[in-house]
């Protein structure tokens, strides 16, 4: 089984950890919306579920493994703007 962190990036860049520090980010295509498990949660958010989603992942200074979860997206358009977001305005996006 692949995990996300192997899957390969749809779109990737860096971001500027406190303005000055050049770190990477990567957006992965999946088939799986992965839920909460979480037995209190109701079931469309606790259970695993088959959708094309996104998966935003970065690194910070001086921390090659693992990939740090961004969040999820149910578009890639989405999981810009949620990227974006989380890491601050001074994302690059590689073409």
């Amino acid at each position: 089984m692949v995990t996300v962190d192997e899957l390969p990036a749809v779109k990737q860049g860096h971001w500027f950890f406190a303005g000055v520090t050049t770190c990477p980010v990567r957006i992965v295509r999946h088939h799986t919306l992965y839920g909460t498990h979480d037995p209190d949660d109701p079931p469309e958010i606790a259970q695993d579920r088959e959708a094309e989603c996104y998966y935003i992942r970065y690194h910070l200074p001086r921390l090659d493994s693992p990939w740090l979860d961004g969040g999820t997206a149910l578009t890639l358009r989405e999981a810009v703007f949620l990227a974006e977001r989380k890491l601050g305005p001074v994302v690059t996006w590689d073409d």
